[in-house]
Parts: structure tokens; C-alpha cells; sequence
């Protein structure tokens, strides 16, 4: 992130706080209780009774001052301390989520059946009235340089929000922020809209959420990018959430910082208005589709960006691998336990340890499903390798790895970036951790991410835990997942 700023230069909506009930107005009064009506004989009385108190008055401005002075640092980190604290009993809050997904074209599966990532969109475009604030790295919606029909999900999406503030329809505020690059081309579908008065655009560095917003009820969280081989080409997961104003909210103030700091540098300090409640150790209690009770948060990526109360995507994601005690299945993109910053490649073994940990010291059944396609790094399979290696010390270490390979052919291999899984998931024995890219060094570390984490209050076959689980099982059972082995290539 670049060079952070000083917190002054953030406007700050401010609210003026009126009296009390039945509280006078303020009024000029007499430092002096006797009479004023002294005569000039009395003068030098009237002086002493007048101005012998007249220093109280800039003394006890003073003195308020100092107060505020010495008060203020308790009170915020007793402000900190309370939004870390334990979460307080409440009444479940309602709020409706579901699995999205985006199957590949010839990739079929018979159960369970998702309602797709693009009908997801569809929905929420729907519903809007006032607004429609969209997160995504890409903006390539528009299949032009592709001769497919897989391309006219994303044809259409565009032209829907192409079409926002034509003459005789209400206009949405849709604002979008993407990733700050040199190609323009991934940019093209987003810059349309904004020359056209459809939508006001930032750009930020190094983004990899995709975060739909409605009307600060509705959302979308997940990992399919604002490009048309997400819909049809790439295997996606999200969750859709409809009528969920607490969780939204706190979404939004994410997606605020991101608007900000299109214009502007990353600030020493986040101000109040960024500020959350809702973390790690006091989450939302939810009562999902009027059928069961998750405990709830969002976290985010990286510590630079993410404002006073909010908890760290990576500190999340430790915690939920550290609570399993059954198992973990874990479904990504890329699995890399290393940091790259340019040319230079650190070793950055946080999650594999974790792993290595729960399988070693708690038995955790331990279950990755890896994407592999033709982009994907050789050197992975080292790493996978060497952690399923471990199911040789003893017969209670259960890792297994396989990969996931999104069938193709000859003509489909000319859409480049298609058919691969994007997935990134994990599913415990109680809880799901959903998020928008990758669990590599560097995500954690400099790009802007979010997850979404839910936790089962008790056990049940029927919450979006066990629907996630269902998914996992299908793909990890289906013939497209290939176990892990030294010399596979496509």
C-alpha cells in the first residue's frame, strides 16, 4: 500500500448533539452573585466582588481541555477493547444466504444444484432502488474478441447496467470500484460506464475482492470476477445474501475505504466512520432462512486498510482451522506457501503449518482440492507433496490432496483464462469460511480481500454449513478431481 496520511485530511460526517430535555439555553452570567448596581463610590468593592472571580472562567475551560486531553486515549482503547469484546446475548437477526455457483459449459452436475452466479446477479439487479456498489479486479463483461455463446450471460449483464438512467427509468447510484493496472483492457467494460453517466468509478491497487451491494441490504461475496468466463467458462462459489441489513452495513463500510482510497492515501489512522462492532470475538448471531442460527462476521485484507475493530482475514482463517476438531476440506485456486513481492519469493508456510498442526496434534481429517490447469505454478506439487507426506508417520494422520482439472477441449482452449475452478472455500465440522481469492503470502499481505465467515451454533443437517459440504463432496467424488501425483500435466 503506498504512504499513509494523516487522519485530519478524511472528512468525517458529524452530527452536532443537541441538549437534553428541559436543559436551559446557555446564558452570559455575572461572575459576581451581589448586585451590579454599584455606585462609583463602591467602585473598588464592585471591582474586588466583579473580577475577583474572573479568572475562573478561562480556568475551567482550561481545566475541560486537559480532560479531554488525558480522557481521550482511554476512552478509544476502551472503545477498541469493547469491539474485541465478548459478544453480547441478542436476539437472532434475520437474514437470508444462500450457495451461488458458476459451472463451467460441459460440466454437469445432477445434485445439488445452485442457483448460478449469473441468476444471482440477475436477482440483485432486480431488487435495487437507491443503489448498486460492485468490488471486482476485472471489468471484461463483454465477450468481443470470442465468436461463443458462453459469452452472452456476460453480453447482457453489461447491457442491463449500461442501461441504468435511461430516459424514463430511475437511475441507481452504481458506483464500481476495480483494480489499479497498465492494461486497459480489463478496465474497457467499466470505463464505458462511466463515459456513458451509468456509473462513478475508482480504482485501487492490488484488489482481488468481488462484492456486490444493494441498497445496503442485498449482497454478493464470492470469487467470480465481473468477466463473462466467470458465468460460463471458470467454476465460481459465492454466497447471495438477501435481507440482511447488519451484515451488509458492515460490508459497506468496507467498500467505503475502498472508494477512498481511489483518491486518496492509506491514512495512519481510520477514522470512526470505518470503525466495526462486529468481528472475530463479538460476531452477529443470525437466524439464516428462519431455519438455524450462525454466529457471523466479515474480515478483511490487509492490516493496512482494515479500520480499528475489524479482524484480519488470515487471523480469522487461523482461528477457524485452529477450532476444527474433525475436519477441514479446503477447495482453492492455488495452494502456495510463498510470498512474492515482485522478484522476491519468501518462504510463508502460516496456513500450511495450521494445517500441518491440526493434523499432527489434534487428528483433524484434512482434505485440499487444487485447481490445476495449464497456468497453474509446477512447484505446488512440492509443497502438496510434502504436507500429504505426513500420512506416513502414523495411521491417525489423514491428509489427502487431489486436484481439480475442469475438462476442455481443442476449440476451448482458444478462450484464454477459461476452464479452471477459482473456488475458495473451507468447510470445518462447524464452520465455513468463504472469501474471494487465493490464500497466497501476498494476498494476506498487500492485496484488498474479504471472507465471510459463519459458524453453526449447533449441529444440524440442514444450514449453508452442511450445503457447502455437499458441494465439496461432489467435486471431491466427482471423476474431475484426479489424486495427487508426481509427474501430472495436462
Amino acid at each position: 500500500m503506498s504512504e499513509r496520511r494523516a487522519v485530519n485530511e478524511i472528512p468525517v460526517e458529524y452530527q452536532p448533539v443537541p441538549n437534553q430535555l428541559g436543559e436551559p439555553p446557555a446564558s452570559s452570567v455575572s461572575c459576581c452573585r451581589r448586585p451590579c448596581n454599584c455606585n462609583f463610590a463602591a467602585r473598588d468593592e464592585r471591582k474586588v466582588c466583579c473580577c475577583g472571580h474572573g479568572y475562573m472562567v478561562p480556568v475551567f475551560v482550561l481545566f475541560v481541555l486537559v480532560m479531554i486531553v488525558l480522557l481521550l486515549p482511554w476512552e478509544t482503547y476502551h472503545q477498541r477493547e469493547n469491539a474485541n469484546g465478548p459478544s453480547p446475548v441478542e436476539n437472532p437477526l434475520p437474514c437470508q444466504l444462500e450457495l451461488v455457483e458458476s459451472l463451467p459449459s460441459s460440466l454437469n452436475y445432477s445434485h445439488p444444484r445452485l442457483r448460478s452466479t449469473f441468476e444471482a446477479w440477475q436477482l440483485l439487479l432486480g431488487k435495487a432502488r437507491t443503489s448498486l456498489d460492485i468490488a471486482a479486479p476485472h471489468w471484461t463483461l463483454r465477450g468481443l474478441d470470442v465468436n461463443d455463446s458462453s459469452t452472452l450471460p456476460g453480453d447482457h449483464l453489461f447491457q442491463r447496467l449500461l442501461s441504468n438512467g435511461d430516459a424514463g427509468k430511475p437511475k441507481l447510484r452504481l458506483r464500481i470500484v476495480m483494480n489499479r493496472s497498465q492494461q486497459s483492457m480489463w478496465h474497457a467494460d467499466a470505463r464505458i460506464l462511466s463515459n456513458y453517466g451509468a456509473a462513478e468509478i475508482m480504482a485501487i491497487n492490488f484488489l482481488h475482492s468481488k462484492l456486490w451491494l444493494v441498497d445496503g441490504q442485498h449482497f454478493y461475496l464470492g470469487s467470480a470476477d465481473m468477466d463473462w468466463r466467470s458465468l460460463t467458462q471458470r467454476k465460481e462459489l459465492g454466497v447471495l445474501a438477501l435481507n440482511c441489513p447488519h451484515l451488509a452495513q458492515d460490508l459497506v463500510k468496507i467498500f467505503k475505504a475502498y472508494w477512498y482510497l481511489g483518491s486518496n492515501e492509506v491514512p495512519e489512522y481510520w477514522p470512526w466512520l470505518y470503525h466495526t462492532y462486529i468481528n472475530q470475538k463479538r460476531p452477529l448471531l443470525l437466524n439464516v432462512n428462519k431455519n438455524f442460527t450462525m454466529r457471523a462476521f466479515v474480515a478483511s485484507s490487509p492490516p493496512a486498510i482494515s479500520a480499528s475493530g475489524r479482524t484480519l482475514e488470515l487471523d480469522a482463517i487461523l482461528g477457524s482451522i485452529e477450532k476444527a476438531s474433525e475436519f477441514i476440506c479446503l477447495s482453492l485456486m492455488d495452494y502456495n506457501p510463498l510470498l512474492r513481492r515482485g522478484s522476491k519469493v519468501e518462504y510463508w508456510p502460516v496456513v500450511d503449518n495450521a494445517l500441518r498442526r491440526a493434523a499432527l496434534e489434534r487428528g483433524v481429517t484434512i482434505k485440499l482440492l487444487i485447481s490445476w490447469w495449464k497456468y497453474s505454478d509446477p512447484t505446488e506439487d512440492h509443497f502438496l507433496r510434502s504436507l500429504q507426506a505426513l500420512n506416513k508417520m502414523n495411521e491417525e494422520v489423514d491428509i489427502e490432496i487431489r486436484r481439480y482439472v475442469v475438462p476442455t477441449t481443442d476449440e476451448l482452449e482458444k478462450i484464454s483464462g477459461g476452464r479452471v475452478s477459482c473456488n475458495s472455500y473451507m468447510v470445518t465440522d462447524d464452520r465455513v469460511v468463504i472469501g474471494t481469492s487465493s490464500w497466497s503470502g501476498e494476498h494476506f499481505s498487500h492485496a484488498a480481500g474479504i471472507g465471510l465467515f459463519l459458524e453453526d451454533l449447533e449441529y444440524t443437517n440442514h444450514s449453508l454449513r452442511t450445503d457447502l459440504l455437499s458441494v465439496f463432496q461432489r467435486d471431491w467424488f466427482s471423476p474431475f478431481a484426479l489424486p495427487l501425483k508426481p509427474n501430472l500435466r495436462i
